[in-house]
């Protein structure tokens, strides 16, 4: 009996050192989880691989306005467990960005950091970005990037040489100035947030060729600018980040839009539904199911139209830099447009309205086929089928300039050919959303639509165009030049 009562307090006492033995255990596991921040019985434990640390956006420098810097960092096994960001100068580090992950690790993380040297306190000169990312492993494998940046606080200077820019609503405009300083990355004419890139004059004039620091720019007056809400300004940027804005005289005359009523009836109306459809299905685009005609020609009408106009903006986002016109502009073919740009196209089918909108250019019917004149000398950009345009041959005529011709039959200016003002480059028709035999003309300027009225009026670009160039070249030049 004694016996059976030793062995029992002998398998109780075992029991109890087995306890404490895991409760010392367990408690060390959980200050040993809490203080590394790894997982024992994670996947990645023993993961040897080190995260992987890319500089997605990352600044040519650091200059006196703030510039931002994009960091990807992706860990596919134990996960992140810390990530660093800082900048030195002089050994003295200053911290971007400091993140733990205490609770639970991430596997694929983005940060857009905004650096701004002034406030962090840099002195011009070299600094240090570094950025660290550690993992959850055992090994807390590591992996960094470091990357020298110059500091440098020094703006461009724009000063105005043109004094004055008059101009309507919709219309286009001109001006020219100097950039002193540095050398700017982007310039140009800044208006309801959208940038109208300035090129060097020497490749406008060859008699400014010896003035490095003369620049132009062609500019639109989109149709919505409100003169009480809205301004615009010419800013230049330097390679990393400096910024300068410079008021320039303007004024922007206002002017009413006229309307026009585009009526279809139901035989139309089923065959340019489904030749929009075909258009749409063959290119991947899908519009929303609709019930009745007139709302499915809406909804076609409204995504390859914006299909039209992504294409069309593609092959303009390399602008030519150099001036392959002159003159007036001419008119794709002898007849009268039908329409005013700006004016207000109300479509209906029936008596029920499609949609309403501001046409972006002017339409010219013809009574047969008929050739289709380039309206100056330019190169083709962009020659094929589009949605409701149809065939269509786009110009750039450089500066930002470009002509577009829809509705064609046929094309015979092939891509990337230069033509000259009044050279045959296709044929009218009644392709894409078109009734009856015409052309679509358009003239964009950075791909804002504008008045062509303004670009057929000799006087309008005597004015506008070369009475000022002639003056920055006496003003600038102090003669006639070449």
């Amino acid at each position: 009996m004694k016996l059976r009562s030793a062995q029992r307090g002998g398998t109780y006492y075992s029991i109890f050192l087995l306890v404490v033995a895991g409760s010392i255990l367990g408690a060390g596991l959980f200050e040993f989880i809490k203080l590394t921040h790894t997982n024992p019985f994670s996947p990645g434990f023993l993961d040897e691989t080190p995260p992987v640390v890319t500089l997605q956006e990352a600044p040519l420098g650091i200059g006196a306005d703030a510039v931002s810097l994009k960091v990807a960092v992706q860990d596919g096994g134990a996960g992140l467990d810390e990530v660093v960001v800082r900048i030195s100068q002089r050994n003295e580090p200053k911290e971007l960005l400091r993140k733990t992950y205490t609770e639970k690790p991430s596997q694929d993380e983005t940060f857009d950091i905004q650096l701004n040297g002034k406030q962090l306190g840099l002195r011009e000169g070299n600094a240090e970005l570094q950025i660290l990312a550690f993992d959850r492993s055992l090994w807390s494998n590591s992996a960094s990037i470091s990357k020298t940046l110059p500091v440098n606080f020094a703006k461009p200077n724009i000063t105005v040489v043109t004094p004055q820019q008059n101009s309507v609503l919709g219309g286009s405009e001109l001006v020219f100035y100097k950039v002193l300083g540095k050398k700017p990355k982007l310039n140009g004419v800044v208006s309801k947030s959208a940038l109208f890139a300035g090129f060097p004059a020497q490749e406008w004039d060859p008699s400014f060729k010896s003035y490095e620091n003369l620049y132009v720019a062609l500019f639109p007056i989109p149709a919505t600018f409100k003169s009480n809400a809205d301004s615009m300004k010419l800013v230049a940027r330097d390679e990393i980040g400096n910024s300068t804005w410079a008021p320039f005289n303007y004024r922007v005359h206002q002017r009413r839009w006229g309307s026009f009523r585009l009526s279809l009836n139901e035989q139309n109306a089923v065959r340019l539904r489904d030749r929009l459809a075909s258009y749409a299905r063959a290119n991947g685009i899908r519009p929303q199911q609709e019930s009745t005609l007139a709302g499915e020609l809406r909804e076609l009408l409204r995504v390859v139209t914006a299909s039209d106009d992504a294409t069309i903006a593609n092959a303009l986002k390399t602008p030519e830099p150099k001036r392959l016109w002159s003159g007036p502009f001419l008119k794709p073919v002898g007849s009268a447009p039908a329409n005013s740009f700006g004016d207000i196209r109300v479509i209906y089918v029936g008596n029920t309205e499609v949609m309403k909108g501001n046409a972006t250019g002017v339409r010219f019917p013809v009574s047969s086929r008929t050739a289709v004149m380039a309206a100056n000398g330019g190169q083709v950009v962009f020659a094929g089928d589009l949605g409701a345009l149809g065939k269509t041959v786009v110009l750039d005529h450089g500066f930002g300039l470009v002509t577009v011709y829809g509705h064609l039959s046929e094309i015979s200016a092939p891509l990337g050919s230069l033509v000259a003002k009044n050279q045959p480059i296709g044929r009218t028709g009644s392709t894409g959303f078109a009734t009856s035999e015409e052309v679509h003309f358009e003239v964009r300027l950075h791909g804002v639509p504008v008045n062509p009225t303004e670009w057929w009026d000799e006087r309008w670009v005597a004015d506008h165009i070369d009475n000022k160039v002639a003056f920055v070249r006496t003003e600038v030049v102090g003669g006639a030049g070449e």
